[in-house]
């Protein structure tokens, strides 16, 4: 059944092809997505040693070249300007100026980055053009002519060369020394041509004439910048004129206990020899012992075999997890009659299972939660990214306890597999297939069968190259482009040909072609409805492909889907949308840098969907937001809850699916809140996967002085692994215990004086003095809103929208009584929006004590005809920016707000405003702190204010006005005014996912209603 699937494909792809429309060029044809190209296949490099092989070095093989590095380039707008017979080595290309291959032409002075997500960049009247596929706009299509020389090795000779592109968008024509090799669509993944009777002695030519657009851009709609160019790996390798042309390993376990491995192997030998040959495969363990070994020989009458080995099995194998990335080591050896090594390649092995096992997805048997995010791959030459980045993803997202990466929204660089295979994390592969500017409906290309070759095509790519990557555990068939028959039978045809993993796909939502409900962005209470989901019955897991759009200032609600995903079984997590903001480094004319992102570049009609590509939990650059931190937080394996307070008992759930607590140290200590450590000890528990234990540590006596104390709890692990040191904290809590709550440190006496004023007009106070020097730069004044966040933008309920229509970002005060005595004053204002509406009325009554101490209690109330949303409920005013240290007890270190609330500590904190701003892509409310019990700014001598309040509060510093960062678009527009601005919130609401998904919760809002709260200012002595 397998080999008629694969024949049946075959037929459909050559017919395909031989159809193209002849009235138009191929890169117009939907059919005309590579003519000659190699079939697709697993990569057999040609290694130089089978050391190499354990290594993964095929780099420095002596049959292996690097086509990478400066190119000639020519580009145009219009195709009929291009250069047409630049790919004649006669041809001179030395006027043509240099490009670094790989790397989009956009990013090196070429052409205008375009981002947009939904949409068809060319489907716009920029381009004079209205979506029509195939056909791509024929006059603005700009192309990329690239040409450079190479010469062969002497040691190639009577030897196969083979050249490959790893990633080419989105059209290409190939030649080498003139002769053309054919052409390519799909560009993530690597097209290759058999280029052996075109090359000579000495110095050969290649050239590629690049399209920006082609019937493929209809099939590679992904939110992403749209960028042209040579974007991945071009090289050469050789082989012998025989030579492995393919091999597919099992390498699975058994489904009753899951402790043997499985292994099987079949390859496919091709070319011709001048005598029989041999294969032979060992595999290795981590030590290099041979585990199996075994050799077939080849009759050299046919040019084709099919090589097919004994099946094995593997007693007590060691498996490969994503916490446990065990790999074994394939050598692969073609050696002719007389022992002479033709060709030796291979890869790593791991042992697992990935399947949906009683309507849950299971990895080596054991029900697991996906805790992941999606990746683009993004740099700033494009879509070009180096090894060295890869390794710091995979660092951060180790660091941070993710366990799964989903490849949004096509094949990546082969190297990231390798990372993922060694050092342990799942992956989503997934097809580069997207027609979202095409809709769900009756024009999805999805529903067009004269689609269906492309769509088989990118399927068939992705898998055969990816198909022996231990840590692919779900394959994706392509991301927001409908539903209809060509998923039906990319479905059809990736179950025929892969048993060993499910696959998946978001659009086909409960219908039968997917097998996990994939949707992305559901609410808490859509995840709660399809677990009690009766009719239909469920029997697949909830799985989401993304959810938690962390753009700008976001993550919100995380622990509600935690709570979801560890109480519902048939909910098993998902992938956060995204791990990297896809934005550029630029400087402005000014010399000042900033982030940029879609509608920078081109003309100002140029189509964009602004800074929506910024929603990574990392910055372009690698250093993470500060929801990264929450992230950390919910997804970490080791969760304790205290259940005694005296005794400190606690229990502690192993959430992790196949690693001891044994593995783990915990470091625990208890701490006063005067930053004192009273009790700490480090204890080692026993506690199997997904089991809970009880622990008691012991009374710890609390001295009378500290009001309250914080039991902390970190885990570090037992010994060092390659992605996490043995001091490097993987989990942690915290629990507060009372003492004694009728502690007050004595105020000490000032030796000056403390004079306010309050103004008339306002009833704000407007100044406040100690030893005869102003703290205040601006009156003190009521705030409810805030510097609008990404998602503030886009709240459906609420939000900056409502907040603006009822002139919260404009609020003056107008006083209707002020009363002022030597120890304070009293005063009745109304509040004011720039149209002069009235939104409420506060009342503020100033108490100066003798020591020095300023209560101030607000009293607001709304009216709630006009106010229907509020942001915050506070007091904000300015201080000189002399005044920049900051230091409080309350939740942090990093930015915190009510609804991302977990990842912070309570514990004295010492700062600094600048340190307290994050700069988010798109400037907006940032540095917030929570559960505050005091908090200090100073100056560098030492002299300031502190800010009490008998309840927790909330407060943020900020080195910019309010008015400064509402109204800039990017961070080289923030303005410095010599001031900082602070913020005292009695309340202030979360910050939700509104720009794609749920905004904020109903538990997190600022309800609208009356507020009386109070703050105490002192100066510091």
């Amino acid at each position: 059944m397998k080999k008629c699937l694969l024949n049946l494909l075959t037929a459909c792809l050559f017919v395909g092809t031989t159809a193209a429309q002849t009235a138009q060029p191929e890169w117009q044809s939907q059919y005309a997505f590579g003519k000659n190209k190699l079939a697709p296949h697993t990569y057999i490099w040609p290694y130089q040693t089978e050391s190499a092989v354990k290594t993964g070095d095929y780099e420095h093989s002596s049959y292996y070249m690097s086509l990478n590095g400066p190119w000639k380039f020519h580009w145009v707008k219009n195709p009929d300007n291009r250069p047409k017979d630049f790919y004649k080595p006669s041809y001179y290309v030395g006027g043509w100026t240099d490009i670094n291959v790989p790397g989009n032409w956009e990013r090196q002075g070429y052409g205008t980055p375009i981002y947009v997500n939904e949409t068809y960049e060319f489907d716009d009247s920029l381009f004079h053009f209205k979506k029509n596929p195939p056909l791509v706009p024929y006059a603005e299509n700009e192309v990329g002519s690239y040409r450079r020389t190479f010469t062969v090795p002497a040691t190639w000779k009577d030897r196969r060369v083979v050249i490959c592109c790893e990633g080419v968008i989105s059209f290409y024509y190939i030649w080498v020394n003139g002769h053309l090799l054919g052409y390519n669509q799909d560009s993530k993944t690597p097209a290759e041509w058999d280029i052996t009777d075109y090359i000579k002695e000495g110095e050969n030519t290649v050239a590629l004439e690049v399209y920006r657009w082609s019937s493929g851009s209809y099939l590679e709609c992904q939110d992403m910048w749209r960028l042209s160019g040579i974007e991945r790996d071009v090289y050469l390798y050789s082989t012998h004129r025989q030579y492995i042309a393919d091999y597919k390993v099992t390498s699975s376990l058994d489904k009753e206990k899951y402790k043997d491995g499985i292994f099987a192997l079949n390859a496919t030998i091709e070319g011709t020899a001048t005598s029989n040959a041999v294969l032979a495969y060992s595999l290795e363990d981590t030590s290099g012992k041979i585990i199996f070994k075994d050799e077939k020989p080849i009759d050299n009458r046919s040019s084709n075999h099919s090589i097919v080995f004994d099946q094995h099995s593997l007693p007590d194998v060691k498996p490969w997890s994503a916490e446990h990335p065990n790999l074994y080591t394939l050598l692969l050896t073609l050696k002719n009659a007389d022992g002479k090594i033709m060709h030796i390649t291979g890869c790593k092995v791991g042992f697992r299972t990935s399947e949906i096992k009683n309507g849950r997805f299971c990895v080596n048997g054991v029900p697991i939660l996906v805790k992941g995010a999606n990746r683009h791959e993004h740099s700033q030459l494009g879509r070009t990214v180096s090894k060295e980045l890869m390794e710091k993803d995979i660092l951060l997202m180790k660091q941070h306890n993710l366990n799964t990466v989903r490849n949004a929204h096509y094949p990546t660089h082969p190297y990231w597999y390798q990372l993922c295979d060694r050092y342990g994390l799942y992956v989503i592969d997934e097809a580069n297939i997207e027609s979202h500017g095409m809709g769900y409906g009756a024009e999805s290309l999805a529903k067009d069968t004269t689609w269906l070759p492309a769509h088989l095509d990118r399927t068939r790519r992705m898998y055969e190259r990816s198909k022996n990557y231990p840590s692919i555990i779900i394959w994706s068939l392509g991301n927001e482009a409908g539903n209809g028959v060509n998923f039906e039978r990319t479905y059809n045809w990736m179950k025929s040909v892969d048993n060993s993993r499910p696959v998946q796909y978001e659009r086909a939502e409960q219908n039968y072609n997917t097998d996990i409900y994939c949707r992305m962005y559901r609410s808490v209470n859509e995840l709660l409805a399809y677990a009690n989901q009766k009719e239909p019955k469920v029997y697949r897991p909830f799985i989401m492909n993304e959810y938690l759009h962390a753009m700008g200032n976001s993550g919100g609600g995380l622990k509600e889907y935690m709570n979801v995903f560890e109480n519902e079984p048939i909910v098993q997590g998902g992938c956060i949308w995204d791990w990297v903001d896809q934005s550029f480094r630029e400087i402005d004319e000014n010399g000042r840098w900033y982030w940029s992102y879609g509608g920078d570049y081109g003309p100002k009609n140029i189509p964009s969907f602004g800074n929506f590509c910024c929603n990574g939990l990392v910055g372009a650059n690698r250093e993470p937001h500060p929801h990264l931190l929450e992230v950390k937080k919910e997804y970490q394996y080791i969760k304790a809850k205290l259940l005694d307070s005296r005794n400190l008992t606690l229990s502690i759930k192993n959430w992790y699916d196949f690693t001891d607590l044994s593995s783990y140290k915990l470091h625990w200590q208890v701490v006063s809140d005067n930053g004192i450590v009273i009790a700490d000890d480090i204890r080692t528990i026993n506690a199997a996967p997904h089991t809970m234990v009880e622990i008691t540590l012991g009374a710890v006596s609390l001295p009378s002085d500290v009001r309250e104390a914080y039991l902390n709890l970190s885990w570090v692990p037992v010994e060092a692994t390659p992605v996490i040191a043995a001091d490097y904290e993987v989990a942690y809590d915290q629990f507060i215990l009372e003492g004694n709550k009728n502690y007050h440190p004595r105020d000490s006496k000032l030796s000056r004086k403390v004079k306010i004023d309050i103004d008339n007009e306002t009833g704000a106070l407007c100044s406040y003095k100690y030893n005869n020097k102003e703290y205040l730069a601006s009156p003190l004044v009521l705030s409810l809103y805030r510097a609008a966040t990404d998602n503030d933008n886009r709240e459906k309920t609420g939000g900056a929208k409502a907040w603006r229509k009822a002139g919260l970002d404009k609020l003056t005060q107008r006083a209707l009584s002020c009363q002022v005595s030597a120890h304070g004053g009293r005063s009745n204002v109304e509040l004011l929006n720039a149209n002069g509406v009235k939104v409420g009325t506060a009342s503020f009554v100033y108490t100066l004590k003798s020591n020095g101490t300023l209560n101030i209690e607000t009293h607001f109330v709304p009216d709630t005809t006009v106010v229907t949303s509020l942001a915050r409920v506070g007091l904000t005013f300015e201080m000189p920016d002399a005044y920049s240290n900051v230091t409080y007890l309350g939740r942090g270190e990093n930015e915190i707000y009510i609804d991302r609330n977990e990842s912070g500590r309570i514990g004295i904190y010492r700062t600094d405003v600048e340190r307290m701003f994050h700069y988010y892509v798109r400037p907006q409310s940032t540095g917030n702190r929570t559960d505050i019990r005091w908090m200090q700014l100073a100056d560098e001598s030492g002299e300031g204010l502190v800010f009490r309040s008998d309840t927790l509060f909330q407060f943020s510093v900020v080195p910019f006005t309010d008015k400064v960062l509402d109204d800039a678009t990017h961070i080289n527009e923030l303005k410095r005014e010599g001031i900082v601005t602070a913020h005292l919130d009695a309340a202030q609401a979360g910050v939700g996912t509104a720009t794609c998904g749920p905004g904020v919760l109903p538990q997190y809002r600022v309800p609208v209603r009356n507020y009386t709260f109070k703050f105490i200012v002192s100066p510091l002595k």
